[in-house]
């Protein structure tokens, strides 16, 4: 199962949605920045800077929005994963709000045709680099800029390495960690900040600065930087391809994947343990397009004990690493591909690697199918195979943070099919002790069932007030 953004071209969005996301934002709704008239595009796998004049574009004034953070006592997914080194900005579903709801964005600019010589449109970059004119003082504001001149809504995951990175307050933005381990065992860090961007058609997203008066190279030699050409950075551009149906609800309840039978959790204290929801349906990081849309994500440590929610056959085990070579569409100098064997943390290489096992549901009818699959489970740890028939409770598997992981988490999520560009169906958990719920007035489907919401801590009874971090 695929879990990057799906290149599916499915147009049938809902009216609503549709009119939402593929509108792009007005010049009076929009904050206007002026990045010069030179863009800059460095193709990492040709290791070539590329200047691409784009005409004598129409001087824009320089106008900035009142940036003020979101009032809201709800968890704040996004300041979340910022603190992971991962920065959200879901423009095409805030539109005017955009800047409020990210403030570190330095702006938003309404692609405008006529601004350009119409032969270097089709060469305007998708990820394009500004390396600015020097002040007075020497110094040029080198700017990273995302585009999408096209008709429809553009997903970029766009990762930036080694280097610091500001946002529109000029403070540094939070930077993250990828992680690789080659089949000699051998495992390296490297300090990295992703972008995670939904952005309309027609539109410019005006990200960051570059953190003047920093160099780069080993530990030996290093030099200054002064141009883009000199930093690595990968992306992953998609078209947006939302869920066909966000309402679709499966009937069947599934077991809490942390609570083991009384056979399999000898020993182990599962009353008192008790797991944060880091993503939700239609979440903030990666749960918003239709692979991937009412998936839900638990926070929990590496080799973690994880039990099967259903009765079923084991259709699908890959806990191998999620190595190999770099079969994806990011663009990436990584030399080494080859002698991968496992990736982890928030470089956007990493959303084409992952661990997972799938298992097909044996109590529905044919007629309505269900598969559920873990993923980012820890490798090598599988206590299953292909053609298992598995248990509710059964010990399956351990947790771990395999692919495009910000933090050690379980990915799960139910669909209709096993088909790769399949679309999630929405599940919920049953309560295993529903005494207490009954008790506290939840109507007879509360009482009997939950669906977990970011930022609260859930046990096997559903929702717990105090948690005790999983442990």
């Amino acid at each position: 199962m695929l879990h990057a953004p799906s290149e599916n071209r499915d147009q049938n969005l809902p009216n609503a949605i549709q009119a939402e996301s593929e509108s792009h934002p007005s010049k009076e709704d929009t904050t206007y920045y002026n990045t010069g008239v030179q863009y800059f595009q460095y193709h990492l796998s040709s290791n070539k800077t590329i200047m691409a004049n784009k005409g004598k574009k129409k001087a824009r004034s320089k106008k900035r929005a009142t940036q003020q953070h979101q009032s809201s006592n709800d968890f704040d997914e996004c300041k979340y994963y910022a603190n992971l080194g991962c920065h959200i900005a879901n423009v095409a579903r805030c539109r005017v709000e955009a800047m409020k709801k990210h403030p570190w964005l330095l702006g938003i600019e309404p692609f405008e045709p006529n601004d350009y010589v119409p032969e270097d449109i089709a060469h305007i970059p998708e990820v394009a680099m500004n390396d600015g004119e020097e002040d007075e003082y020497g110094d040029c504001e080198m700017s990273l800029t995302l585009t999408n001149i096209k008709d429809t809504t553009s997903i970029l995951f766009v990762t930036v390495y080694d280097v610091d990175l500001c946002g529109a307050d000029g403070k540094i933005l939070t930077s993250g960690w990828t992680y690789t381990t080659t089949a000699k065992n051998t495992t390296t860090q490297r300090k990295c900040t992703t972008f995670i961007v939904l952005c309309p058609p027609q539109t410019f997203v005006h990200l960051v600065t570059l953190v003047p008066n920093q160099t780069i190279g080993s530990d030996t030699e290093r030099i200054p930087i002064t141009s883009w050409s000199q930093i690595e950075i990968e992306s992953d551009v998609q078209q947006w391809s939302f869920h066909p149906n966000v309402k679709d609800e499966h009937p069947h309840l599934l077991h809490f994947p942390f609570h083991g039978n009384e056979e399999e959790a000898v020993n182990e204290d599962q009353a008192t343990k008790s797991y944060q929801c880091s993503q939700s349906e239609n979440g903030n990081l990666t749960h918003f397009f239709h692979g991937n849309y009412h998936a839900i994500d638990f926070a929990c440590p590496i080799g973690t004990p994880l039990y099967s929610a259903i009765n079923g056959i084991v259709v699908e085990v890959k806990d191998d690493g999620g190595g190999g070579q770099n079969k994806n569409n990011t663009t990436s100098t990584n030399e080494e591909c080859d002698e991968i064997k496992e990736v982890s943390g928030i470089a956007a290489r990493n959303l084409f690697h992952w661990n997972s096992i799938m298992i097909q549901s044996t109590d529905v009818e044919t007629s309505d199918p269900l598969f559920l699959e873990y993923v980012h489970i820890q490798t090598n740890s599988c206590a299953v195979k292909v053609g298992d028939s598995v248990e509710r409770g059964q010990f399956l598997c351990r947790s771990g943070s395999v692919g495009f992981s910000p933090e050690p988490h379980l990915h799960m999520a139910a669909y209709r099919s096993n088909g790769v560009d399949a679309a999630t169906v929405r599940v919920k958990f049953q309560r295993i002790n529903n005494d207490d719920t009954r008790e506290s007035g939840l109507d007879s489907a509360d009482a009997q069932s939950f669906l977990p919401r970011v930022g609260q801590w859930y046990n096997h009874n559903g929702l717990v007030e105090a948690n005790s971090e999983g442990k």
